[in-house]
Formats: C-alpha cells, structure tokens, sequence
C-alpha cells in the first residue's frame, strides 16, 4: 500500500474480450446479419440457371413417368405349357415345365464370363473342356424354383468325368449306351454326348420331384447321346466293375501333373485300377516309369514282381504300381497289401488284353 492511497486497491479495467460472455465467442445472436458490402450478380444468376435447370429435370421426369415405353409391360411370347420362348436356347430342349410351371428367360456364358454364373465353381468345369453354359431357372410360385445348368464339356468323357465328381455319395447312377442319370432328393445330374445337365431344386418335395422327373424326361427325348468311352466297356463290361465306380480324370490325377486323361475305378476294398491309353508302346513305357517315380516319391520301393516295381505309401502303408502293356499304362493305386495289387493288376492285364482283341 503507497502512501496517500486509500487502503482498497482500484479494480483493473478488463479487456473488452474478456468482459464478453463466453457463449458469445461461440455463438452467432443474429443469424441475419451478413458482412458483405454487396452481392455478385453472376452468383444470383448462376444460382437462377441451377434452379432452372432442376426444375426442367423435375419436369421431364413427371412427364416421362406418365408415358412409360409399352415394351416394357409387354410379356415374352409363350409357348406349350406355359414355357417362356427365349431367342437363343441353345441345346435346351423345348418344353422343360410340367403343368402350371412357367419358366424364364435363358442366359448363357462363355469361358471368359461364366464366373458371373458360378463364381468358386468355374475352375472345376474348366479342367474338364468347359465350353459354355446354359441357365434357365423354372418355378411353381417364388418359393418352389428348381434351377437348370446345361453344360457344354466338349467330349462325353469330360461330361461324364464332371457328373461323377458331383455325384451325391451313396447314390449309384443308371447308365446306359447314351450317358448317366443321377435322380436324388431334390437334384438331377445327368449326361448326354458332351453336355452335362445339372438341376436342383428348391426343396424335397413331391411336386420338386415330379418336375425333376419330367426335366429327365424331356432330356432323354431331345439331347442326343453317343456311345460311352472305351473305359466303361474295360471296367463294368470286362471286369464288371460298379458303372457308378468309374471316373475320368483330365489333369493332375492323383496330384501328378503329368497324369492325364485317366480313368480310375474304385474296387471294394477302396483301392483304386487305373488305366490310360498312350500314343505308342514308348509313350506308354515312360508313362509308367513316372507313375511308379511319382509313387515312390510318396513312400518307399519294395520290390519287383510281374514287372512291376512296387511300391508302399509312408503314411498309410498301402500299395501302387504301374505297367506298360502294348499302348496302354495300367495301375493299381491304395491296395491294402502286396498279394491284393498283384491279383488286381493282373485282372485289369486281362480285360485290357481281352479289349484290345476284341477291337481288333
């Protein structure tokens, strides 16, 4: 305290900032108030062409929406049975739906666009000469649909290959000299020539069921079959092996990358006959020196005998061996012992022999 002075200290005048009240730093009292001296008029005329403009769109779409194009509640022409006429069927046959079923428009897809279809799928197809695909989807009501794929493989083994690898397990298809049919629960697979028709239905139904049956109907009486591929007279006409035993393998059979076009047959005890047709007697040589190389790579050799060298796998302990015999390499592959690939590998000799004579 200074003398002179009194003993209260004169308040400080506070800045004008600080003497406002906080909320008015933040908020603005009068929304109206604006700073600029005056206004664009390029700004208020632009802001009237946009509104001129949004109003035109507005227009042409009240007025479009009154007049839509007439095509566009025009129904597909109808044939037999309620059967949508689509313009390019392909090899579909004609009539596909049964009583009160409709079916819709066809599409297709080629080798380049077909994962639009079955996308995770195209791969499998594609090992066995994928061509293209048909689709068409046939229903009752939005609930009860059953789906149609017509595939087009390029040989009949190849469609055969990929209907066996499908197949539902524990189903056994009929086969005659055309192609196979797989009818189970609510799903038909079946083969003619080259294509390979896939159909599963929405549920397990009887009317699912009955259409399924008149779809095979329709199958049987409008795709064309062709003999079935030599392997099927060795393996169910001279062994008498299980039809439904048989495969057909394009590539990497067995994971070998130089394993291909091999047909295989399941016997009983799991084991497995193989048998692939070579060029020439030398082709057929080298291919089984690399069949019984590629299984030795598995485990280890035990021996020769009937001019095979054998073979037992590490890790399961089964046996494989492989031979040449004219310009066929034969095998055997997962025999549960020695004596049991011996046996098989000589029947399997026989029916090759026995085939090629009668061909001869």
């Amino acid at each position: 305290m200074f003398a002179g002075q009194s003993g209260r200290i004169p308040a400080m005048p506070l800045p004008r900032s600080a003497a406002r009240p906080r909320e008015d730093r933040i908020f603005v009292r009068d929304g109206r108030r604006h700073h600029r001296r005056r206004y664009s008029g390029t700004e208020f005329r632009i802001g009237l062409l946009c509104l001129g403009a949004l109003g035109a769109i507005l227009a042409w779409v009240v007025w479009r929406g009154g007049r839509p194009e007439p095509a566009l509640f025009e129904a597909p022409p109808v044939g037999e049975a309620g059967a949508a006429v689509a313009a390019d069927r392909g090899p579909l046959p004609p009539q596909l739906v049964g009583p009160a079923w409709t079916e819709g428009a066809v599409s297709s897809f080629g080798y380049d666009d077909v994962y639009e279809k079955i996308n995770g799928r195209e791969g499998y197809y594609k090992q066995f000469g994928f061509q293209r695909l048909w689709f068409v989807s046939l229903s009752l009501d939005p609930s009860i649909v059953v789906d149609i794929e017509l595939y087009d493989l390029t040989t009949a083994a190849n469609a055969l290959g990929a209907a066996l690898g499908e197949r539902p397990e524990g189903t056994s298809p009929q086969m005659d000299d055309r192609g196979l049919t797989i009818l189970h629960r609510n799903a038909l697979f079946a083969t003619r020539g080259r294509f390979y028709v896939r159909a599963v239905g929405s549920d397990e139904s009887p009317t699912i069921t009955a259409q399924l049956g008149h779809l095979r109907d329709r199958i049987d009486a409008a795709l064309e079959g062709e003999p079935l591929p030599w392997a099927w007279a060795l393996f169910a006409g001279e062994l008498g092996t299980d039809p439904g035993s048989i495969s057909y393998i394009r590539e990497n059979a067995f994971s070998f990358g130089f394993a291909r076009d091999v047909y295989v047959a399941l016997l009983p005890d799991d084991s497995e006959l193989f048998v692939v047709s070579a060029e020439s007697r030398g082709a057929a040589d080298a291919l089984a020196e690399r069949f019984r190389d590629g299984f030795v790579e598995y485990g280890e050799a035990i021996g020769r005998s009937h001019g095979v060298g054998w073979s037992k796998d590490r890790y399961i302990s089964t046996v494989s061996g492989a031979k040449s015999v004219g310009t066929w390499t034969i095998g055997v592959r997962g025999a549960p012992d020695l004596p049991a690939a011996e046996a098989a590998l000589q029947r399997l000799e026989q029916a090759v022999g026995s085939l090629t004579r009668s061909d001869s």
